[in-house]
Parts: structure tokens; sequence; C-alpha cells
């Protein structure tokens, strides 16, 4: 029991340290001052947009891919019928399905407000900056939101243990990888889903449509944690049990990296490229050091 303690004092500590010296050094230089966002310069976003592109997401994965799922294997018994369908083909629909998802957000955001959409991905008004110099900030902000997620995460985790003795669980993703070791097929959807489609998707839901929206009423500093919760409880999954604790407390700390350098650039570029990071990074670890 006192080596769990010790172990995770050392690694707060460290982490804790490190990411207190980065974000000194990032203060210190201006990085964390926000450009000013007068009312006339605001997105006027309508309710209608957010609903409608939330609505699309949630309808193609919660009824969309479930259907597709017993359509395709209703076909596959009917041609094979003393075969189970193989786990790659999960792979193909679920590539499907990101597909039409994208696909449906594409002529929507180009039939309804497409000035506004366009300013959402890049407003020009407030940016001069390329999109190279927007994914490269988003980049080092990794740096920066590393530390500090590593940090919350090691505190709920701690505080997980000393409240109900659990030591260790396996979140979702770390369950859904090894899964997906097991099939090409669906390895490479695994992949392409968590490395591509959910930074894309992810953030164009939430810091480009749900934190847009919200700066109508609230300050940008004050949409950024709205956001930041939506975005933390969104990934809450009854499978994980207590272990939503430290992921929500991790989402919610990095989530606040995300609304930023969003803010600061008005850039989906920025946002997206720190999210790829953060995953392919967490990613990079799931495999190299599994649970």
């Amino acid at each position: 029991m006192e080596q769990t303690y010790l172990d995770a004092l050392h690694v707060i500590f460290f982490f804790g340290l490190l990411g207190v010296l980065l974000i000194w050094v990032a203060k210190a230089r201006g990085f964390f001052t926000l450009p000013p966002l007068p009312p006339q310069a605001r997105i006027q976003l309508p309710f209608r947009c957010v609903a409608i592109v939330f609505a699309i997401y949630f309808s193609m994965v919660l009824l969309a891919a479930p259907l597709l799922v017993k359509v395709a294997a209703y076909l596959y018994h009917w041609i094979f019928p003393t075969r189970s369908p193989p786990l790659g083909l999960l792979g193909i629909i679920q590539l499907l399905n990101l597909s039409g998802i994208f696909a449906l957000l594409y002529f929507y955001t180009r039939g309804d407000e497409p000035s506004l959409f366009r300013r959402i991905w890049k407003d020009r008004t407030r940016s001069k900056q390329s999109f190279w110099v927007d994914g490269s900030l988003g980049l080092v902000t990794w740096f920066l939101a590393f530390p500090c997620v590593i940090v919350i995460g090691e505190i709920a985790d701690t505080l997980v243990y000393a409240f109900y003795g659990i030591v260790q669980y396996e979140q979702v993703a770390v369950r859904y990888l090894k899964v997906a070791l097991s099939s090409t097929p669906m390895l490479i959807s695994a992949l392409i889903s968590i490395l591509i489609a959910a930074p894309f998707l992810e953030e164009f839901l939430f810091r480009g449509c749900l934190q847009t929206y919200f700066k109508r009423f609230m300050r940008p500093a004050s949409a950024i944690g709205v956001t930041s919760l939506c975005f933390a409880l969104f990934h809450f999954s009854l499978s994980q049990g207590i272990g939503n604790i430290p992921l929500i407390a991790s989402l919610f700390t990095f989530a606040l990296f995300l609304g930023f350098i969003y803010e600061r650039q008005s850039s989906l570029f920025a946002s997206i490229s720190l999210h790829m990071t953060f995953n392919a990074i967490s990613t990079l670890r799931i495999f190299l050091l599994p649970e």
C-alpha cells in the first residue's frame, strides 16, 4: 500500500514540476494571452446548427452503425450459414459509418450557414497565421498539456485507490485496441478512428460548434470550461465503472488546452493537431506499455 502511494507521489512530483516549469516559460513568453474578442467579432452560430450536427453524429453512431452490423451479420449468415462473421467485418462497417458521418456533415455545412462554418474552421478575421503555424502550435501545446494530464490522472487514480481499493482497471480504449490487434481490418479501422476521425469529428463538434455557440452568451474562458466538461462527460462509459473518474478528470484537463488553443488561434487545425498528437502518443503508450 505504501509503495503505491510512494510511486504515485513520484509521478505527481516529477510531472508536476515539469508542467509548472513549462507553463511558466510559456506564460512568460505570452503564449497564454488570448486575442481580444469584441461582441461584434463573435460567430453567431444558431442553436439549430449545433443541434443538427450533433444529431447527425449520434444518429449515425447509435442508430445507423448497429443497423449496419445487424444487416451485415444477416447477409453473412445467409451466404455462409456455418460460419461466424469475422471481426474484420466490424472494422469495415466502422469505416463505412465514419465515411457516412463525414459526408453528411460536409453536405450539411455546405448548405446551411456555409460562411459561419468556414469561420469555425479558420476565422481569418481574427487570425492571419497559416494552417502550418496553427498545426505547429497545436503540436507544441501537447508538451504543456501532457504533464498536467498525467498529474491530474495520477491524483484521480490515487483517490480511487484510497477510497475503493482499486489499483488497476482497463479503460475502454485499451480493450478496444487489444481486440483490434487480432484482426488487420479491425486494427486499421481502429487506428483511423482514433488517430484521424476522432480528432476531426470531436474538435468540429465540441470546439468548433459547441464552444463557438457558448461564446454567444459567455466569456471565452467560461465557454472553454463548460465545453471541456461536456467533452469529458461525452467519454463516460458504464462498462468502465469507477475508471470513469480518472478518465473524466484527465480528459477535462486535456480539453481545457484544446479549447484554449482553438480560441487562441481561431482555427480548428490547431486543436485538431493537438488532439491528434495526444491520441497518437496515447496509442503508442498502449502498444509499448500495455496495462
